[in-house]
């Protein structure tokens, strides 16, 4: 330590006798554990088409939220909502039960945040930024209480909630929506690979999957490199010989992971698309940091984190909308 010519020489010098090998390790875990990365669901929400003309559709959700503030005996804790011209964001948290717990630790206080984006005057987009499949199901069920009708004897209410169900979609565009996804182009980031694409049979309204099949790196088959190179030449998922058979077994696709390479600096990503039951999860896997030439394993900063869900999310909801433009118009030609 005297003879160290900066903090820096210090702290590389010392921190192996202040914090042990197990130390370093666990701290390590922490840094890197999924609890550091975004998680996501995203639905949509639009006014209904008997609601007066003229009314600011986030006016409509902070009404509400702040009329629920005001309700006596709610399982749940509300805090002010903050709106801007074009956003609303609303946190609010809860106590979950731990059965089967010690009875020091049989609940946990849980904290779930909602983005209301408005993508024109009477439609909005809704990111729930939460931990756990858990907090979302806890999140949606809130929604619902906010958007439903002021009268008890009134089913109409001013906002109606969307989902972005790809159950909604054909068997086709099922397909074509992750097919389109891949080849999004994005600014500061380039596909790289598919990292994973899981299957399963039956519906997107099932919550549980029971066959479901996950291919990933560690497949020995070979099978998730005929998929790179399916999606990455243009040729479409439909191209690939596992897809196919797996469509024609009454599988669906269900998830994929991408990953992505920074343009602007080194640093690479994974980022799930998965659809379950009807709605749509956009989550951020793992990140990768360039140290001295190497990439390691390094949580990208919290607005970074952000700002690759928001894009993505735009990026799903337009492919979403589009496809599902395109069904009613071949339902519906117009002559």
């Amino acid at each position: 330590m005297l003879t160290a010519t900066s903090a820096s020489d210090i702290a590389k010098d010392i921190y192996t006798i202040m914090l042990g090998g197990k130390e370093m390790e666990q701290i390590t875990h922490l840094v890197a554990s999924e609890g550091n990365y975004e998680k996501s669901t995203l639905i949509n929400a639009k006014m209904n088409d008997t609601s007066k003309s003229g009314i600011d559709i986030l006016d409509c959700f902070s009404d509400a939220i702040n009329r629920l503030k005001a309700q006596p005996f709610r399982s749940f804790s509300i805090d002010q909502p903050i709106k801007t011209n074009e956003e609303l964001t609303v946190s609010f948290s809860y106590v979950r039960n731990l059965p089967g717990k010690n009875r020091l630790i049989d609940s946990e206080e849980r904290s779930v945040k909602i983005k209301i984006r408005k993508r024109d005057a009477n439609n909005v987009s809704i990111d729930i930024r939460h931990a756990s499949s858990f907090d979302a199901k806890n999140a949606l069920e809130l929604l619902d209480k906010i958007v439903s009708p002021i009268d008890d004897n009134t089913n109409d209410s001013d906002v109606n909630l969307s989902h972005v169900n790809l159950g909604i979609l054909t068997d086709k565009n099922r397909v074509a929506f992750f097919d389109k996804l891949s080849v999004h182009t994005f600014n500061a980031w380039r596909l790289k690979t598919i990292t994973s694409i899981t299957v399963q049979r039956g519906t997107w309204a099932d919550d549980e999957n029971e066959a479901e099949e996950i291919i990933d790196d560690s497949d020995p088959t070979g099978t998730l490199a005929g998929i790179n190179q399916a999606v990455l030449n243009g040729s479409g998922l439909r191209s690939n010989s596992f897809v196919q058979s797996s469509l024609e077994q009454g599988y669906i696709i269900s998830a994929m992971k991408y990953r992505y390479e920074c343009t602007k600096e080194a640093g690479e990503f994974i980022v799930g698309i998965s659809s379950r039951s009807k709605d749509l999860r956009v989550d951020i896997e793992k990140s990768y940091c360039d140290e001295d030439g190497k990439l390691y394993i390094q949580p990208f900063p919290r607005s970074q984190q952000d700002e690759i869900i928001q894009l993505f999310q735009n990026a799903a909801n337009s492919v979403f909308l589009e496809l599902c433009d395109e069904q009613q118009h071949a339902l519906n030609p117009i002559k």
